[in-house]
């Protein structure tokens, strides 16, 4: 090795120490510092105790694990109209927001083409019963992995919206990744989850299961779920030999939580096309669902305690 290899050499190791002194000093926790609070900015279900769960909260990203056709859509409006209130609380009590602040919800789709995915965004204005306008729906179905990842980034680190995001919905995190089963790539995906959430974002990712047990597809979904705050899983309602026995009705479940498990309950979608929550599954009617109740006729004084020409009182 030459005099000029062994000082380059020397200059590069200073340069990695120096560089790892920085990480260092932004990795280290101060134990005196008072920790910032949790901030949920939804809660969804409720615990053994009756106390509704945080499984939605700021800087991290959760995710909806389910099988094909089983509402998952559904219960992400839902969940996103929940956080920006209005009417919403019409369609759940097991769905509720906790918006603080006017930041902006980003609801990313990258499998619908333009008819279906405009079914889905306007589900969440009508829910809320006006349209809030730092919601932001898009929808990538014709762009390439590498365009969708690129949108991504600048969104969070360099459009207009970046630094006042509150919410990104991914729906169909698999189409970020050129092959679900490559190990490398569904780590790498983790880590960007892990940065994005970190500027204060929560993250909300829809995945597919893999055949009929709880795990996600490929290494991504175990890549993806393994680090997530949350996981809700759906599932369709069926007999004991698992024949489906309710179409239009799901469960909806807790698979893994950071903070307390919420108990079972239901989604079901009404004669709207808009999905809404309760807790007995055979009680999937929804209240706007019924016709108008007609006034009930009452009894005029003498039906009720008799003529007035009549002292005896009829009861």
């Amino acid at each position: 090795m030459s005099f000029k290899d062994i000082i380059d050499t020397e200059t590069e190791q200073e340069e990695n120490i120096n560089e790892f002194k920085d990480i260092f000093s932004e990795c280290l926790v101060d134990l005196d510092k008072p920790s910032k609070p949790l901030d949920t900015l939804v809660y969804i279900g409720e615990d053994e105790r009756g106390k509704k769960c945080s499984v939605v909260t700021r800087g991290e990203y959760f995710c909806i694990v389910a099988s094909a056709k089983t509402k998952k859509s559904f219960c992400k409006s839902l969940i996103m109209a929940s956080y920006i209130g209005g009417d919403t609380n019409k369609y759940s009590k097991e769905i509720t927001g906790n918006r603080k602040k006017e930041g902006y919800i980003i609801d990313l789709d990258t499998e619908q083409g333009e008819y279906y995915a405009k079914k889905t965004f306007r589900r969440v204005e009508e829910m809320v019963g006006k349209r809030y306008p730092k919601y932001i729906p898009i929808a990538t179905r014709k762009k390439s992995v590498s365009e969708r990842l690129g949108l991504l980034e600048w969104l969070i680190y360099k459009s207009e919206y970046a630094g006042n995001i509150d919410m990104i919905f991914i729906d169909g995190v698999a189409d970020l990744v050129y092959n679900t089963n490559d190990i490398e790539e569904g780590a790498k995906l983790a880590e960007k989850m892990l940065k994005w959430t970190s500027e204060g974002i929560s993250i909300g990712l829809i995945i597919h299961k893999a055949g009929n047990n709880d795990k996600a597809r490929g290494h991504l979904g175990t890549a993806i779920t393994i680090k997530a705050e949350s996981i809700i899983f759906m599932d369709r309602i069926t007999d004991d030999q698992g024949k489906i026995t309710e179409k239009n009705t799901v469960k909806v479940r807790c698979g893994y939580v950071r903070g307390r498990d919420f108990e079972d309950f239901y989604l079901t979608v009404n004669k709207s096309g808009l999905p809404f929550t309760h807790t007995d599954p055979d009680d999937n009617i929804f209240k706007d669902d019924y016709e108008a109740i007609k006034d009930i006729p009452t009894a005029t004084l003498d039906q009720a305690f008799g003529s007035k020409d009549n002292n005896e009182v009829s009861f």
